[in-house]
């Protein structure tokens, strides 16, 4: 199971409202790696999500937005009011509440070019976190204890929200995972995997079977 944390079950009570709050980062190192920390440090820094970056354009991610929309029509009709009224939009208008849930205001467009609508920001487009602690232990879904940093082959059934490679490149789950696996464990039902967590799973034996032979240090990071 993706090991993605909320607060509570309200957290929960509709695709829409989940905010990623807390998850855990796996941080692939070399071997023999001398200053762990400083190493880590280093692969996390680009995303940092206050990092200063200079002013760019954004767009709205349409994939997203369909998503969203999609989302959306599949909620009961009083989840949709109760969103209705916290933006105080009409609640037949399911673009502007999927916008809106994606943090895009139609007032904040400064132009338009061959991409479509766009606002500038500055804001890290590579952003994840925003603050992280060291894990030092815990159990595995077999419930066998694990101690870090370790071995990447002695992981046996660990599966993070997101890895960090020693090539600098960050691999996550993505937040369709993380809000399926995190409504199945708070609200306690026996849904079945979806095949985006199977993939994703797969994606982790993977990358883990690449760097066998590597150190890996656990993190839990909140954004």
């Amino acid at each position: 199971m993706v090991e993605f944390k909320a607060e509570s079950k309200e957290e929960v009570s509709s695709t829409s409202e989940i905010i990623m709050a807390h998850f855990t980062v796996l941080v692939i190192i070399p071997p023999r790696t001398m200053n762990i920390q400083k190493t880590v440090r280093e692969l996390l820094n680009p995303f940092y999500s206050e990092l200063n970056v200079e002013p760019y354009r954004e767009y709205l991610d349409q994939r997203a937005l369909s998503e969203e929309i999609r989302s959306l029509s599949m909620l009961p009709e009083q989840e949709i009011e109760k969103l209705a009224r916290k933006w105080e939009v009409p609640h037949d208008d399911l673009v502007t509440l999927a916008k809106l849930n994606l943090d895009w205001c139609d007032d904040e467009v400064v132009g338009t070019d061959e991409n479509g609508a766009y606002r500038t920001t500055t804001i890290n487009p590579l952003g994840k976190w925003d603050s992280y602690s060291f894990i030092e232990a815990e159990t595995d879904e077999t419930a066998v204890a694990i101690s870090y940093p370790c071995q990447v082959s002695n992981l046996l059934s660990v599966v993070p929200y997101a890895i960090l490679t020693p090539d600098g490149q960050w691999h996550e789950a993505g937040s369709k995972v993380g809000m399926e696996t995190l409504r199945r464990s708070l609200l306690e039902t026996d849904e079945p995997e979806s095949s985006e967590e199977v993939t994703w799973n797969l994606i982790v034996e993977a990358i883990l079977a690449r760097y066998s032979d590597y150190s890996v240090v656990a993190l839990n990071c909140h954004v």
